[in-house]
């Protein structure tokens, strides 16, 4: 019975939210033409949104529980809608994006799930020293993924023709060479814009649930590692790659990968912590009913920093970096791949070697980083065969001696600094 009341009056206060998003769907049938957008196409796009919000916005109201779901699906279309009709107006643009993110944000970021009791309690794994999932540890990562948002936005817009120039700070005209390459438009949408959505579903994920939810909701955070991580690691590897099909660097993609390679490194340990959990419960034979429903396992404690957020500022910048550690030789091994990537530059490095010090100097940097989350120490080892290649096309490639020797031994120092594992500051149950 207390059960039962509990998740009664949890329904009574997620009811308020609905209401927003009600005049979410109001505001998308009566506002678009307010707003001059003639492009017919997008003006029905909206209406028809708008009226499947209110509908289910009034059925939430009734406690439908598969009425969020689909105001958060429109919610997504809505921020496809004009890349995929080719906006032509920036306020179609920005009425689209802004309306979806927030009725995905009312639907099911903010209420929560109907009968699911996302409580504020054995936030920290069994063997670990801290919780994954606080809010401190994810503030950085919503950070980044807003830095990100805007850059891929503002790229967006001068493909979609909103604006007709692109200041780049660091590669004079490198940002529009880049977003206007024939690889850029390969694409069927603007590809700018894909990045943008993705940015903001990550952000919205890193708010979705309280500060137990590796354990209590493991579906959501595997969604969000796939978004964050593998995907997040395709982009990066396209950036790296801008010199090499595009021939040029683009400053703004370069500062979203950025964003995105931290974001990779600080989301490594909740990865950690839901996939302990998911192989125990496949072991125990409950692995659905645990990645769908959750779980109290046993041997979790109370995070005591949950009662003090936010902490003092020294505090919070203390716990938001816990579970990563600049190591040295990582420092070192990030900068020597920094060096490959500025050596055909620094040498005159032409032709297939210049390809291999782009591609692989960067590939380093990115291990590098990923390494300095502990939980993802094992990684640096990858950097052993980028050494190897290295070094093997130094040998082949037509540069003088002194060259070659100089990265030869920039090779062998990448694999010396990628040996040692270096301290361990933190404790993650059975994993290392």
């Amino acid at each position: 019975m207390l059960k039962k009341n509990l998740i009664v009056n949890e329904e009574r206060h997620r009811l308020w939210y609905f209401f927003v998003t009600l005049f979410l769907g109001f505001w998308l049938l009566f506002t678009v033409d307010m707003l001059g957008i003639d492009q017919e196409v997008i003006l029905l796009s909206d209406r028809i949104c708008g009226i499947l919000v209110v509908i289910f916005s009034l059925m939430s109201l009734r406690s439908c529980p598969y009425s969020p779901w689909v105001i958060t699906f429109v919610g997504v279309y809505l921020q496809l809608a004009p890349l995929l009709f080719w906006a032509k107006q920036p306020q179609a643009y920005l009425n689209d994006t802004v309306s979806g993110i927030l009725c995905i944000l009312f639907a099911i970021v903010l209420p929560g799930l109907k009968g699911i009791q996302d409580k504020d309690e054995g936030q920290i794994p069994k063997g670990w020293s801290y919780n994954p999932s606080s809010w401190v540890q994810r503030f950085p990562i919503l950070v980044f993924g807003t830095i990100g948002w805007f850059a891929a936005r503002l790229m967006c817009a001068y493909q979609l023709g909103y604006i007709d120039y692109i200041y780049d700070p660091f590669f004079v005209g490198g940002t529009v060479k880049v977003i206007t390459s024939k690889v850029s438009q390969e694409f069927p949408l603007p590809d700018a814009g894909l990045g943008a959505l993705a940015y903001s579903l990550e952000v919205l994920l890193g708010l979705k649930g309280r500060t137990a939810r590796w354990r209590t909701m493991p579906w959501l955070v595997v969604g969000f590692s796939f978004l964050v991580v593998p995907l997040g690691l395709v982009s990066i590897i396209l950036v790296i790659l801008q010199p090499l099909l595009v021939g040029a660097w683009c400053s703004l993609c370069l500062l979203a990968a950025f964003c995105m390679l931290l974001m990779c490194m600080l989301t490594l340990d909740e990865v950690v912590a839901v996939s302990q959990l998911l192989y125990k419960a496949y072991k125990e034979k409950h692995f659905f009913r645990t990645f769908f429903m959750g779980t109290y396992p046993d041997g979790v404690s109370d995070d005591p920093q949950t009662e003090k957020f936010p902490p003092a500022p020294f505090e919070f910048f203390k716990e938001m970096l816990r579970g990563v550690s600049f190591q040295p030789y990582l420092v070192g091994s990030t900068f020597s791949g920094m060096f490959f990537m500025l050596s055909p530059f620094l040498f005159g490095v032409g032709g297939l070697m210049s390809d291999l010090c782009h591609t692989f100097g960067a590939l380093i940097v990115v291990i590098s980083i990923l390494s300095m989350a502990e939980v993802g120490r094992v990684i640096r080892k990858i950097n052993h065969v980028f050494a190897v290649v290295l070094v093997i096309g130094t040998l082949f490639s037509e540069t003088d001696l002194i060259t070659k020797g100089i990265l030869i031994l920039a090779s062998i120092l990448v694999s010396f600094l990628s040996v040692p594992e270096g301290e361990l500051k933190e404790s993650y149950g059975f994993w290392g």
